[in-house]
């Protein structure tokens, strides 16, 4: 689902398929950090011009996920850690406000019930070990209590800032394979909803969301040839470095 942002800057629909398609390769790990891309090769395998490939090229860049360098071509960005916990501390600080707000209000049974409907969802995904669909529900799970609060431009706004960030959910999902954990987590800050509990919920909460504390350190070694160093350029040979997943 395209951001408030994203819709106000992609109106043409071609120019939208080419950046939703390279955003979920790079996002899912298809298109490796460090790789090049060209213009022309993406242009000639999706039998379109050039121009649509240039504009999804240069908002990729805005969301930090592309390198434009001139002269030299286009590579996709390598992890930038800093960026990614300044994501997840923006991150947790609005969406616990937005969660309290939530359980201080009315209950929204239309919002709980799509949450609920939105878990069977994340199961089916599990089962079929569709790591994409998982991801996308996960999001919009997150997203109904900002819609419910009127919040949707504060979500439009996180989202679009955590390109990264998402990245490495994807690796973390990859490796860890806890998805069981993800969607216990979600039934527990659901059930504190439920029951109007702020204290639980907030707490669930904490531990769903800065669990990737822990985890990045983890990754960080595991794939360090994917994370950019501080001050540095980077050097597309990562794209030659495969992705070790769990059991590797």
């Amino acid at each position: 689902m395209l951001s408030f942002f994203d819709m106000s800057e992609l109106k043409d629909g071609v120019t939208r398929q080419v950046y939703l398609t390279l955003r979920r390769d790079i996002l899912n790990w298809r298109l490796l950090p460090g790789r090049r891309l060209s213009e022309k090769d993406i242009a000639g395998r999706m039998n379109i011009s050039k121009t649509p490939v240039r504009e999804a090229f240069i908002k990729l860049q805005g969301e930090g996920l592309l390198e434009i360098r001139p002269q030299r071509g286009t590579y996709v960005s390598l992890m930038d850690m800093e960026q990614i916990e300044e994501v997840r501390f923006t991150r947790y600080c609005v969406e616990s406000t937005v969660l309290s707000l939530f359980i201080s209000s009315p209950p929204d049974e239309k919002t709980l019930t799509a949450m609920e409907a939105l878990l069977e969802t994340q199961e089916q995904a599990i089962a079929g070990r569709d790591v994409d669909g998982f991801v996308d529900s996960d999001d919009a799970f997150h997203r109904e209590l900002f819609l419910a609060c009127g919040k949707a431009r504060a979500w439009s706004f996180i989202d679009h800032f955590s390109a990264q960030y998402k990245r490495l959910r994807y690796l973390s999902l990859q490796n860890y394979l806890d998805f069981g954990n993800v969607l216990d987590e979600h039934r527990a800050i659901l059930s504190a909803c439920r029951r109007r509990d702020s204290d639980n919920a907030l707490r669930w909460l904490s531990r769903h969301l800065n669990k990737i504390l822990g985890e990045s350190e983890h990754l960080r070694e595991k794939f360090s040839v994917y994370i950019k160093k501080y001050g540095e350029i980077q050097d597309s040979g990562a794209a030659h470095t495969p992705i070790p997943t769990h059991g590797a």
